[in-house]
């Protein structure tokens, strides 16, 4: 008995190794072979033998145990752990995957969890492009979301999508992203005009020109993109970023006349109704103050920003405020709550319970109504190449915030476009003196407001 328990140590400790081997390029044919070699020598795995497909065993991160541990839940092989990927775990983030491995399986270390999870959605993936299509998994295809992303200039946005949702495991093969085309803007024409140099060089000149181009490009940008496949789309900024904050601050400044506001609205309202594509089904808020911001700007030195001053970047800040927190910026007037009912069918994860509102007000666009927002801060300064686990933690409310909203999105409604979690919420009312004033409650005072979280005092009102 000592002998076997012996070889079944000696053989965990090799197999161990030999993961790494694997990872390291030993082919896999081979690693079967030696695997297999050492299992009938050794009795298998703590002397008895492991039922299953040896083919379980190619699959970077299944070790002895782990292939105990897979058996046991009834995973004979790989033709059956890739059928729990299409079912379960497709279009969505990998991380749900790992997780199931841990948490199911009993798989105990991430990076075993990760490698399987890697290997069955590359094999699945690879089988779809050799058959053309699968009729499976097609219907998951159909329920791809859109997220665009807002922020101040310099607040982020470009490391945001590159070093966030392209290096991590739980955004990676969800979604596809959509940068500002700021090259378009930057060379137009077969005389390469760069009408975003032109408009900070003389905004008062090009102000309407510029916008009005950065909204043929959004609808450009929006069509050659609507083929994806990814189950999350995610687009730099917005045609209503664009009509709420940048077009409202050349025209507040002035540098788009009266006649030039009036033409730009009149075909806004038409052209987006006819284009359901331009409307997303939410939207991602980088917060960072007006400070911050002005000095990224000045250390990443982009040409045609050179003119761009701190005031302008305050001035954007609090445009973008009032536009998603008017409660907060002093646009007085009527708001609903936010908050999302405690029975609700589909609750937030933890990690975005307090980073999620709905975009409301009389000023807001009907098309965006009620359309939900994930709020992230951008404010620290953080090395994104460094600092994983912060990497990550940003990812996971991204992905945690997408599977909010598709459960959203396929959740019954009395009406189209009407979220049913806040439809019967009561108002609050925002005084002109300050505070917070709800029926049925006493004032609120400004100064305890500020001193609070916004939404703990919703949570004082609905006690």
């Amino acid at each position: 008995m000592a002998r076997n328990s012996d070889k079944g140590s000696e053989f965990a400790v090799t197999e161990a190794k030999e993961v790494d081997n694997l990872e390291n390029g030993e082919g896999v044919e081979e690693r079967q072979v030696r695997v297999q070699r050492r299992q009938r020598n050794s009795g298998g795995v703590g002397g008895g033998a492991v039922v299953g497909s040896p083919d379980l065993l190619t699959i970077p991160g299944v070790g002895p145990r782990n292939l105990r541990k897979l058996v046991e839940k009834g995973f004979d092989g790989v033709a059956q752990l890739k059928q729990l990927y299409k079912e379960k775990f497709f279009g969505k983030s990998s991380q749900k995957m790992v997780e199931f491995l841990q948490s199911s399986v009993g798989i105990i270390h991430r990076n075993h969890a990760e490698s399987i999870t890697t290997f069955i959605k590359d094999s699945v993936d690879e089988e779809l492009k050799d058959n053309g299509s699968d009729s499976d998994i097609k219907p998951a295809q159909k329920k791809r979301l859109t997220f665009c992303v807002e922020g101040n200039i310099s607040v982020g946005k470009t490391t945001f999508l590159q070093r966030i949702a392209n290096e991590t495991l739980e955004l990676r093969d969800l979604v596809e992203i959509v940068p500002e085309p700021i090259d378009k803007w930057q060379n137009v024409g077969p005389d390469h005009f760069n009408i975003l140099d032109a408009f900070y060089a003389e905004p008062e000149r090009y102000a309407y020109t510029f916008q009005n181009y950065v909204f043929v490009t959004r609808v450009m940008q929006e069509r050659e993109s609507s083929g994806g496949i990814k189950p999350l789309r995610l687009m730099e900024r917005s045609v209503f970023s664009d009509r709420m904050v940048f077009v409202r601050a050349v025209h507040e400044a002035k540098w788009m006349n009266e006649m030039e506001i009036s033409i730009y609205d009149s075909w806004f309202d038409p052209v987006v109704s006819s284009l359901p594509g331009l409307i997303p089904d939410g939207f991602i808020y980088l917060r960072a103050s007006p400070d911050t911001c002005h000095k990224r700007m000045m250390l990443r030195k982009r040409e045609e920003e050179g003119g761009v001053s701190l005031e302008y970047l305050q001035d954007l800040h609090e445009k973008h405020e009032s536009w998603l927190f008017p409660f907060q910026s002093g646009n007085h007037g009527v708001l609903s709550v936010s908050k999302l009912p405690q029975d609700a069918d589909w609750s937030l994860h933890p990690y975005i319970r307090d980073r999620v509102f709905y975009l409301d007000g009389d000023h807001m666009h009907t098309s965006i109504q009620k359309v939900p927002a994930l709020v992230l801060d951008c404010e620290p300064d953080i090395d994104f190449s460094r600092d994983i686990e912060a990497k990550q933690q940003y990812a996971r409310q991204v992905a945690e915030f997408f599977e909010f909203v598709k459960k959203m999105k396929e959740a019954p409604s009395s009406k189209v476009g009407e979220n049913p979690a806040i439809s019967n919420q009561p108002r609050v009312f925002l005084p002109h003196e300050g505070g917070l004033l709800m029926p049925g409650t006493q004032h609120f005072p400004e100064s305890a407001l500020k001193s609070l979280d916004f939404r703990r005092a919703m949570s004082y009102f609905s006690q």
